[in-house]
């Protein structure tokens, strides 16, 4: 059995290096395609499930693939984004630095921060090791379609790794990311790939 991780296309606020959280963004056109490509990244591979954050930027890279292997698609709020509070929409750059000051202020550890009602890292990876319970790891293939920082947290409990190994991973829009089942673990086999996104402009 083997479990893909997709991130979601590109959006206008991926362009603009601005915050996105909860707030329910659109696919750009180039997004667009890029969902197409992930779908055609999969024609030649069985799926049994596809799961998507019900975030509208998710949804949209999901269906494609949805549509090819005509499988519903089950969205959940599991997957969605860290919720970025009052700094949904904001520059990322005033994110990190909301971050900084809070760590300074209270001497709290980044990772389980939480500066102007912003999610912490401990929170989202919360949310994935409950949607891990819903894989199902004896029926076959499963596609996952969610957002770079859930994703971050979501690889880290598959591997048994800790939340604060999130950062070392990073995903590309509409990267694919893939684990295969062994022996009761979860095996990385291959990480943000992007190939099947060469042909597009």
């Amino acid at each position: 059995m083997k479990l893909y991780l997709i991130r979601h296309g590109r959006t206008n606020n991926n362009v603009e290096q601005a915050c996105q959280g909860w707030t329910d963004t659109e696919l750009d056109d180039l997004g667009n395609r890029q969902a197409i490509a992930v779908a055609q990244y999969f024609e030649s591979i069985s799926l049994c499930r596809i799961f998507s954050s019900d975030l509208k930027r998710s949804v949209d890279s999901a269906l494609p693939l949805s549509s090819l292997k005509s499988l519903p698609l089950e969205k959940t709020q599991l997957l969605r984004e860290r919720s970025l509070g009052q700094l949904e929409n904001a520059q990322i750059s005033a994110l990190r630095q909301a971050f900084e000051d809070e760590i300074i202020k209270t001497g709290i550890s980044r990772y389980k921060a939480r500066p102007m009602g912003v999610e912490s890292a401990y929170d989202v990876m919360e949310r994935a090791t409950n949607f891990t319970k819903l894989i199902p790891i004896d029926q076959g293939n499963v596609a996952v379609f969610t957002h770079g920082m859930t994703e971050e947290c979501l690889l880290c409990c598959l591997l048994g790794a800790p939340v604060e190994s999130s950062r070392s991973f990073n995903f590309d829009n509409a990267s694919i990311t893939e684990l295969r089942w062994d022996q009761n673990v979860w095996v990385l086999e291959k990480y943000n790939q992007t190939r099947h996104l060469d042909s597009i402009d």
